[in-house]
């Protein structure tokens, strides 16, 4: 076993002396520090340095070599015991110095007694002391307590289940060409969708110090999910869902769903074309060529050029649409704007607007256009129910038709099926034609071409298709004509002010061309005629 050299006092007649003890498979010689620090301890103040030096030359010769230190016999000397603890009090160390040669040696439970006096009461480990006082491991530094060391804990982390860092950079081809239509700024979100998830902070675990107070792990972070309206967080605040369909934005750990998208300038080459479920706020103009496309409202606080704009619910424009011809707005429901110019529009419910412009204009609801001018001019305007308008055309006798009475949708589908049927019928006339010729043929020769045989017999598949369309054409017509029947009367177009020639009014499929002025009056269909009726 490894063991140090230490030494020993030893009681003489003539005095006292200091008895080396050599090193055993490699422990360290003996130290002059060690031999120092004991003396001084117990007060053998008279010994010299150079004295020391000389025992420890002595020791290195011979293995029990002798020095006398005291002329004088001095009292026994107990087994003594220097403990020293770290700063940070995570481990005790006990050095031990070997009793004189007539002095007792120390017990288990006097080294437990001064461990107690230095404050040291946990992590004792005994079986160290067991060892020490066994092997008489002197000049020896042995761990005689070890703290618990704490278990350190990980910070928290949030996990966005979408895309927090939006490039906003337009899409490049292949060759090369920008496309500032299609740029990536919005990130969309489904209704019930995963947004984050939370693992929470793991905090650790205390450890405890030889004195047997805590030694606290190391600091985390601490996070939450942090989020606004339209969404929730699940019961145990780990999972958070969205409320809404819409798009999601994260700013600063914060995060925002909304079902309206805000647009804070102009839609154009900044934003390109925007696509979105939802609603849609834009603050700007929109620009020339550009398209807006979502399931719910358009609301537009700038101008609209030549652009289109499709929304499943209302458009509302606050300063309206000026279109050169290119501009189109399809909405599910209402429609109001501030003027409707050069456009193609529909609305599924109402129109509100202060002019209607050289326009083509569909509504299901009422078309009201009653406001500082109230002005319908150029252009085709057609109504479900109602039309009314403060002036009608104008006095350069400009063409404006009106429409009223039908369901401008099942009028359109009707007059669409009449002309795809006129064309099926001329088609199949044409292959009738072709099948008769190939037929004589076959009869007089009695056989055809293999090429003329193919074509006989795609024009007979063909014409069987044909009949079928047209028998479910044919259904559909039927259905759509008694409809059509049904909303005869229906229908009311009111003009507030002046209608003048040039106009032309059709309800419920009766037609009245304006040839002079009417002034204040309501137009309403009586029969086969359109009356004219003061209001």
């Amino acid at each position: 076993m490894k063991r140090n050299a230490f030494f020993q006092l030893v009681h003489k007649s003539d005095g006292m002396y200091l008895k080396s003890y050599p090193a055993v498979d490699g422990g360290q010689p003996l130290q002059i520090e060690d031999i120092l620090s004991y003396l001084e301890k117990k007060k053998y103040d008279m010994v010299t340095l150079d004295t020391i030096k000389a025992f420890i030359k002595k020791a290195s010769e011979a293995k029990n070599a002798e020095v006398k230190i005291s002329v004088n016999n001095q009292l026994p000397e107990k087994e003594y015991a220097m403990i020293v603890m770290d700063e940070k009090r995570q481990y005790a160390t006990i050095r031990l110095y070997p009793n004189s040669s007539e002095g007792a040696r120390l017990t288990n439970e006097e080294i437990l007694d001064l461990l107690q006096q230095k404050g040291i009461t946990y992590g004792i480990l005994q079986k160290n002391i067991d060892m020490m006082l066994k092997a008489r491991l002197y000049c020896t530094n042995v761990l005689i307590a070890k703290a618990t060391m704490p278990v350190h804990g990980t910070d928290a982390v949030i996990t966005y289940h979408f895309n927090i860092d939006k490039t906003n950079k337009p899409e490049v081809g292949k060759d090369g060409h920008v496309d500032f239509h299609k740029l990536d700024m919005i990130e969309p979100v489904t209704e019930g969708q995963l947004l984050a998830t939370l693992q929470p902070a793991d905090y650790g675990v205390p450890g405890t110090d030889v004195t047997g107070n805590p030694i606290y792990p190391k600091k985390v972070v601490v996070k939450k999910l942090r989020y606004g309206k339209n969404i929730h967080v699940s019961e145990d605040g780990l999972n958070m869902y969205s409320d809404v369909s819409g798009n999601v934005t994260c700013v600063d750990d914060m995060v925002f769903v909304s079902n309206c998208y805000e647009v804070p300038a102009d839609v154009g080459p900044s934003t390109g074309d925007i696509e979105y479920d939802g609603s849609v706020n834009i603050k700007g103009n929109v620009l020339t060529g550009y398209t807006v496309n979502v399931t719910g409202d358009i609301y537009v606080n700038g101008a609209v050029e030549g652009s289109t704009l499709i929304a499943g619910g209302k458009i509302v424009l606050n300063r309206g649409i000026k279109g050169m011809g290119k501009g189109v707005m399809k909405a599910g429901g209402d429609v109001i704007s501030n003027f409707i110019e050069s456009s193609s529009v529909y609305s599924g419910g109402k129109i509100i607007t202060d002019a209607l412009l050289h326009s083509d204009v569909t509504a299901k609801g009422t078309i009201e256009v009653n406001g500082k001018r109230g002005l319908i001019v150029g252009g085709s305007v057609r109504s479900t129910v109602k039309i009314e308008a403060k002036t009608l055309g104008s006095t350069m006798g400009t063409q404006t038709q009106l429409e009223v009475g039908s369901d401008p949708n099942v009028v359109d589908r009707y007059h669409e099926i009449e002309r795809t049927m006129e064309s099926l019928g001329e088609e199949k006339e044409k292959l009738e034609q072709n099948i008769a010729l190939l037929k004589k043929r076959f009869k007089s020769v009695g056989s055809l071409e293999q090429e003329k045989l193919v074509s006989l017999k795609t024009d007979m598949m063909r014409v069987e298709e044909i009949d079928a369309e047209m028998e479910r054409l044919t259904e559909e017509y039927e259905k759509l004509d008694e409809e059509l029947g049904n909303t005869q009367g229906n229908g009311k177009i009111v003009v507030t002010d002046i209608a003048y020639s040039g106009v032309k009014l059709t309800i419920s499929n009766i037609t009245n061309h304006l040839h002079s002025e009417v002034q204040h009056s309501a137009f309403v269909r009586e029969g086969a005629d359109i009356r004219i009726k003061g209001i």
